[in-house]
Parts: C-alpha cells; structure tokens; sequence
C-alpha cells in the first residue's frame, strides 16, 4: 500500500485426447484461466501508461526546447513556473541550470514493466476492493473524509482513506505524478538520472530499488516487484499498446 479489466470468460470444453507423449505436457485449466487473467490485464492498463509516459515525454522534450534558448519570454516563463509548481519545483523567470537540471529529473517516463507490476501488486491483478470501486491500480491513499473509500482494516486512529478515481487513467496519471515528484522516491529518481547521463535503457528492476518507501515492507517490496517483472516481461510486451 503506497503511504502518500473488463471482465472476460472463457469455456473450456473437455473432449477425448489422443495418447500423449512423455515429452508433451497439457497446461492445467487452472494455470490457463490465470495466465488468461494476467494477459486481460496487461491489455487493459498497458495502453493507458504508454499513452501517459508518451505525454511525459512531449511535455519534457517542450521543457528542454526551452531550455536550449538562451532568454524565455514572459508567457514562456509563466508556462515554466506552472510546470514546475506542479512537480514541486521552484523555477526562476530567467532559470539556472540547477533548476532546469531538476525540473528535468521529474519530468521523465516511469518504465512500463515497473508501472504494470507495481499495478498488478497493488490491486491484486484489477480484482481488489479499490480497482473495482475506486478505479485505484496503486494503493494511493488521501486524507480528506469523503476523498476515496475507507479501508475495512484501517487501523483506530487512522484517517486516510484509499483514494477514488473516475477512471483508470486518473489513476495512472496520478501515479507516475507520485512517482516524479514525491520526495519518497528521490532515489528513483536519482537512479533515472544516473541511468540517463550514461545513455542507458532505463532498466525496471534496477529502478524498482528506489521503491523501498512504497510500502512499509521496504526492500521485500522491491524484491517482490523484481520478481514480478522478471515473470511477467514477455506477457507485458506481448500486449498490445494500444486498445
């Protein structure tokens, strides 16, 4: 739990099969119907953070154009200052480097294995309580009564709720904007940039290192998503990108 599919059936007919083999194997029913549910998934919420990172990627590659002047005007400036506000930076009229440069290091993608196993984890593959009714693929939690829908768990004393969402994009959206701007994550985000100064794929298992603070089980969540997009690589790409 962070601190801060459309349903299918499939029939399966059973019939007579020829004598097999010792070398082939059938796949239980059991181990289809979840594979079934993992692919549905993936489907489902691969198209949504493809289309968010590729809106990551316009709005920074529009910073660092401006960057590449040598003075911004004053609508470019106030566009800048709205940026940067919004991902928690204070950016000057006239920027200095060290301000571009961290500016920079939160606008920028969340890998896709990453963001769909953290997902996958977090709603228990679209089927928990907060996917179904609040849209919430990532166990964000608000503090306002009324803001989301009340953990039946929740300790006494506790007020957070886990937050709703009017569809599953907002929640995506909400949480790559978690991802790029919390100060819980600034080693993720310290490792993305060290990852892009060398000209390097940015590698999920390696970034998922800076996950620790997601869930108070620290590095046992990292490894558990580790694991998770070791497993499930080849299904996410194999997914279509688009609905």
């Amino acid at each position: 739990m962070a601190l801060l599919m459309s349903a299918c059936t499939t029939s399966i007919q059973f019939v007579r099969q020829p004598e097999l083999s010792k070398s082939m194997t059938v796949q239980p029913p059991a181990a289809h119907a979840y594979s079934s549910k993992k692919a549905q998934f993936f489907a489902h919420l691969k198209p949504i953070v493809v289309s968010e990172n590729v809106r990551i990627l316009r709005l920074r590659q529009k910073i660092t154009d401006l960057k590449a002047k040598t003075t911004l005007n004053r609508r470019q400036s106030a566009w800048l200052q709205r940026i940067g506000a919004s991902y928690g930076v204070r950016i000057s009229a006239q920027p200095a480097y060290e301000q571009w440069q961290q500016l920079l290091d939160r606008v920028d993608i969340v890998p896709l294995e990453m963001a769909l196993a953290q997902a996958a984890n977090e709603s228990a593959w679209g089927q928990s309580r907060f996917a179904r009714q609040g849209n919430n693929y990532f166990g964000q939690w608000c503090y306002q009564k009324g803001c989301g829908l009340v953990p039946k768990q929740r300790a006494a004393g506790a007020h957070h709720e886990v937050r709703r969402f009017t569809s599953p994009a907002q929640s995506v959206r909400a949480y790559l904007h978690n991802i790029n701007s919390s100060a819980a994550y600034a080693e993720f985000r310290a490792i993305r940039h060290s990852l892009r100064v060398q000209s390097k794929p940015l590698d999920a298992q390696r970034l998922a290192v800076g996950l620790k603070s997601y869930s108070e089980r620290g590095m046992a969540y990292v490894r558990t998503i580790q694991t998770m997009i070791r497993s499930n690589r080849q299904l996410i790409l194999s997914s279509p990108a688009d609905s």
